[in-house]
């Protein structure tokens, strides 16, 4: 890694536009930056960007991604009247990060196992690096890939699951049943209810 890349991975992000262009499989791709949490924070992991979210600067502009932030605020995680069109600058400035399993952005759901599983090396390296709280999955294909098997958990902490020494967790799907819904979201906001707030 070259002291330019290192500096890119930890330091603290200005205000949006996050767009990027990486070097993904020999070709300049406009993507979303990493955006990383202070120590001890909470890390937000997704699959990959949509074209809507590289378009706008942020993360999660579609409809699923609006529900993510949505879901965010019912925790507590960000203040209520945050802004979803910037809502990732939010998530920043209360010491949390994102990132994606996949830089790449693709308009569906449509990335390979292999391609997804090639993310799983660079995403332990930025955890080990930023050392977060803990790591919370968005969506279960990115958790069951990260842990290399199938999930029986709907959300919460994944039993026997750590990347890089830290624990992963898992937010109720986009489709799951209310219940589910305020019970993961109870989790997430005892979660980061419990993490230090004194670590620069």
């Amino acid at each position: 890694m070259t002291p330019d890349e290192l500096r890119a991975l930890t330091e603290r992000p200005a205000p949006g536009p996050h767009r990027t262009t990486l070097l993904l499989d020999g070709r300049n791709v406009t993507t979303l930056a990493d955006l990383p949490p202070r120590r001890d924070r909470l890390l937000f992991v997704g699959l990959n960007p949509s074209p809507v979210s590289v378009d706008a600067g942020h993360y999660h502009q579609g409809q699923l991604g609006r529900t993510f932030w949505r879901r965010l605020m019912t925790a507590g995680v960000l203040p209520a009247d945050t802004p979803i069109a910037s809502a990732d600058d939010a998530l920043v400035a209360a010491g949390h990060g994102i990132t994606d399993l996949l830089k790449a952005p693709t308009a569906r759901d449509e990335a390979s196992d292999a391609a997804l599983t090639a993310g799983v090396g660079p995403l332990w390296q930025k955890i080990a690096l930023w050392r977060p709280g803990a790591v919370v999955f968005i969506y279960k294909r990115a958790a069951s890939v990260a842990a290399g098997r199938a999930l029986t958990e709907s959300w919460g902490q994944l039993a026997g699951v750590a990347l890089a020494g830290r624990p992963c967790c898992l937010m109720p799907g986009p489709y799951a049943p209310t219940e589910q819904v305020d019970e993961g979201l109870n989790f997430l906001r005892n979660l980061a209810a419990a993490l230090p707030v004194d670590r620069a």
